[in-house]
């Protein structure tokens, strides 16, 4: 906010002739009286993918490039500039390269001050692989001996920040970094010590291409560069704690417990919803939803109950009965005295049918 709120950008966007011109282009052919940031990705999709660009912007072919901060794109019709008109050519590369530069510009602002602040951890991470290897002194290993390589992925708007923070001519954030982008940060032991004092030098490669020599501090003649100018470069912001935040941190005295803390955090967080377009109806709705889940969750747990219940009581009432009519005979420990022990109650019960008890009725007599 701070970089967007400053005389240096507003200088910019207010006074830059081309950046008038694409301003006027898109209110006019894109019906944008705000050109969004993401138009680099709208662009850049829709080309990518092969799908129909809008006439006025179907003009790209490569050959405009990123294009300088102050750069003014020269109309190529002579008579169109004559006549006070404007000629709207190589729209498409000129819509990018302002998005690019409206993104990157806060990379920029302040000698790099918010990438410094925001790649610190990365940078603390990256030189803990390379202090016990150039200053075993004051950096002595540990148990385990550093990498000889060691890797690690992030975005572009990983590598284009962590550039930024080498020097403003390192890159000067016109170009946005391609799709596979790499920056390599090698590491050599010398024995010349006369243009490297500390014994090891390092060699700095983006996309193939050797920016050793951008590096503030190193020779323009020299693909490499003494290694304590990296670590005067870096160290100061390569850190993981006790970053220069814009909020002054708490000390052990002023910072509340974590129960209160947390207890903040969420009625901040109420008030938030609340006081937003359409919190109230947000939470309606969030109550509505809670409480016709816990109504169907609680009925099938009730259901299910039920249902055990049902039949405990059904199966102890035909155990019941059963139990009664068997009378101990020594002729017949399963009969009872009127006839068979299981009636048509139970029969029916445990699945018996009128034609069972018939056919136990004659064998009965039989005996």
């Amino acid at each position: 906010d701070e970089a967007y709120a400053s005389d240096e950008y507003k200088r910019w966007i207010e006074n830059s002739e081309e950046v008038n011109i694409v301003k006027k282009f898109a209110k006019e052919e894109l019906g944008m009286d705000v050109i969004p940031y993401t138009i680099l990705d709208c662009l850049m999709t829709t080309i990518c993918t092969d799908r129909t660009l809008p006439a006025s912007l179907n003009d790209y072919d490569g050959s405009l490039g990123p294009t300088p901060w102050n750069e003014f794109v020269e109309s190529s019709s002579t008579s169109a500039m004559e006549e006070g008109s404007e000629d709207y050519t190589a729209m498409f590369e000129r819509i990018a390269n302002f998005a690019i530069k409206n993104f990157t510009f806060s990379y920029k602002y302040n000698n790099a001050a918010y990438p410094k602040l925001g790649m610190g951890p990365l940078w603390k991470e990256i030189m803990a692989n390379i202090l016990p290897i150039i200053d075993s002194a004051n950096n002595p290993p540990s148990d385990t001996p550093p990498p000889k390589l060691a890797l690690f992925s992030g975005h572009d708007t990983t590598l284009m920040p962590i550039l930024a923070t080498l020097g403003d001519k390192v890159w000067d954030g016109t170009e946005w970094s391609p799709y596979a982008s790499m920056i390599q940060l090698e590491i050599h032991e010398t024995t010349d010590s006369t243009n490297f004092a500390s014994g090891y030098a390092f060699r700095l490669i983006y996309n193939g291409k050797v920016l050793t020599s951008l590096v503030d501090g190193c020779s323009a003649s020299s693909e490499l560069c003494d290694s304590q100018v990296l670590v005067k470069q870096v160290m100061p912001f390569a850190k993981y704690k006790e970053r220069d935040c814009a909020s002054t941190p708490l000390t052990p005295s002023t910072a509340p417990p974590a129960e209160e803390g947390l207890v903040t955090e969420m009625k901040d967080a109420t008030e938030t919803l609340v006081t937003a377009p359409g919190g109230i109806l947000v939470i309606f709705f969030m109550i509505v939803v809670s409480m016709a889940l816990g109504s169907m969750v609680t009925f099938f747990l009730m259901k299910k109950q039920m249902q055990r219940t049902r039949g405990y009581r059904q199966g102890s009432m035909a155990l019941g009965e059963l139990s009664m009519r068997v009378i101990d005979d020594d002729d017949n420990h399963f009969q009872s005295e009127d006839g068979p022990v299981i009636d048509s109650a139970v029969s029916a019960q445990y699945g018996a049918t009128k034609t069972d008890e018939k056919r136990n009725d004659d064998e009965n007599n039989i005996i």
